[in-house]
């Protein structure tokens, strides 16, 4: 008989909605644990996306979606304050680029303004290509939007999950939920150890499976329509090209190809849109990303190929009715469903979160925590500090003094806050997403030697025990030459 551990909430998924929700969730007296089948957080659509907060004029006014990104996004000034992610307010456009075009871009501006959003607005083209000179001629006008930001998606996922476990949630990873069923007043979750999860209540929040999930429990089912998105991302050097997010007008695939900067100083470019079968299967395409760069050039017809740093792709959890699915089904009481969970779902996360953590500790009849601690502080950046900060840096530890990665000029002291957080970077993707480690021009060419050095030294572990990433990625073999494996 299977080992059952009991819990009162148990969140699946440690994404950005699952990492949100046990963080809210910390704020009651519960027994909360998170179970990811990933190596790591935000291992799947929470990482490989814009990284785009949304002002919120594109929903369909009425629904979940224009209700939560707007909410959202007025949460997220505070919420990066407050837990020490990187959020830049940039403000976006949405450019029309033919005369039969600017009819939808003015109809935006009139949705925005339904669903709620104060400071969107139409730009004429002469005033568009004042503020964007790399644009291209072409551009009739745009819309503005100047409450749209943009995030770094992992960073902020990081902060979720390591606020929820400073304040008592467990996290386990590489470990799948198979089953779900009812067994008397709460819920029994099969877990891929051959181990099991008894909870009072559940939340749904599996990203890519949680319709999956939510069709094992109630009988008001759910169809899935995963959608791979590819993408591109440029050096530094190209980072101040725009300073908008720049959106094309939206189609009925979705918001079309941007580019953008990003909250380190890169060019993201992307993505397209491709219905798929599979949802773990991430890799990109010649022909797509081929299609990417094209649509692209619509935007930027100076686009520099020779920028280009790295390509990855990811899948959006699209569900077929074109709207989020969140809380409980009528005939699933205690399961919490946070599904359909796409764009702008980065964006929602935050509102989405707080009124289902809610909901759950309503149906529990949960009392507050009076312990529960926000705050979070932001991991200190050698390539940031001035000379004086880092003479001092050094003085009060030397490993600041020995950089690890020459192109982000990261130091042995960041990857050690990395190894030793309070959710633990264990592989070199790990780290790399945390301090950057492996992101600069190089990938990861002079670094990853030194980072794995640096963790078998750490967790006490050998080389041949290194892991890119998930199991299966080991990083001897990619050190030697022997294998080559997909970016992390």
């Amino acid at each position: 008989m299977s080992k059952e551990r009991t819990l009162d909430v148990c969140v699946v998924g440690a994404g950005v909605a699952g990492s949100a929700t046990a963080r809210e969730l910390a704020r009651y007296k519960l027994d909360i644990g998170v179970i990811e089948a990933g190596y790591d957080v935000a291992c799947g659509a929470s990482r490989t996306n814009s990284g785009i907060v949304h002002g919120g004029y594109d929903p369909e006014p009425g629904t979940k979606k224009a209700r939560y990104n707007v909410e959202g996004a007025r949460m997220m000034p505070a919420l990066a304050e407050e837990l020490g992610f990187r959020y830049v307010n940039n403000g976006s456009m949405v450019v029309a680029f033919a005369d039969s075009e600017v009819d939808h871009v003015r109809s935006l501006v009139a949705r925005g303004a339904e669903n709620g959003v104060d400071d969107v607005r139409y730009v004429e083209r002469e005033e568009l290509l004042a503020m964007e000179p790399n644009l291209s001629p072409e551009a009739r006008g745009a819309l503005l939007c100047e409450s749209s930001g943009i995030v770094d998606p992992f960073g902020m996922v990081v902060a979720f999950a390591e606020n929820a476990v400073t304040n008592g949630v467990e996290f386990t990873f590489r470990t799948r939920v198979e089953k779900v069923e009812r067994d008397g007043d709460a819920w029994v979750l099969s877990l891929s150890d051959g181990t099991a999860v008894r909870a009072r209540a559940v939340v749904n929040a599996a990203g890519v499976h949680a319709i999956d999930l939510h069709n094992q429990v109630s009988a008001d089912r759910l169809e899935s329509h995963p959608r791979l998105g590819e993408y591109v991302i440029m050096s530094r050097d190209m980072g101040e090209t725009f300073h908008h997010t720049m959106f094309q007008t939206p189609n009925e695939l979705g918001k079309g190809v941007l580019v953008s900067p990003t909250t380190e100083g890169n060019l993201i470019v992307g993505p397209d849109a491709i219905d798929v079968d599979d949802p773990e299967d991430t890799a990109t395409r010649p022909s797509g990303l081929a299609h990417v760069v094209e649509q692209a050039k619509r935007t930027w017809p100076d686009y520099n190929g020779r920028e280009v740093i790295v390509n990855f792709a990811g899948v959006r959890p699209t569900g077929a009715h074109g709207d989020f699915v969140i809380g409980q089904p009528d005939d699933a009481p205690g399961f919490f469903d946070i599904a359909a969970f796409e764009s702008p779902g980065l964006t929602s996360a935050p509102a989405v979160a707080a009124d289902v953590a809610g909901q759950v500790a309503a149906y529990l009849s949960a009392e507050e925590n009076p312990s529960f601690d926000g705050h979070r502080d932001m991991p200190p950046r050698f390539l940031e500090m001035s000379e004086e900060e880092r003479r001092a840096a050094i003085e009060r530890d030397p490993a600041f003094g020995h950089i690890v990665c020459r192109c982000e000029h990261v130091s042995e002291a960041e990857v050690l806050a990395a190894i030793h957080a309070p959710i633990p970077a264990t592989t070199v993707s790990g780290v790399k997403r945390r301090c950057r480690a492996g992101m600069g021009r190089c990938q990861g060419g002079f670094c990853t030697p030194i980072v794995s050095e640096i963790i078998c030294r750490e967790l006490g572990i050998g080389l041949n025990e290194v892991l890119l990433q998930g199991p299966g990625s080991e990083i001897a073999p990619y050190l030697r030459g022997e294998v080559r494996h997909e970016r992390a």
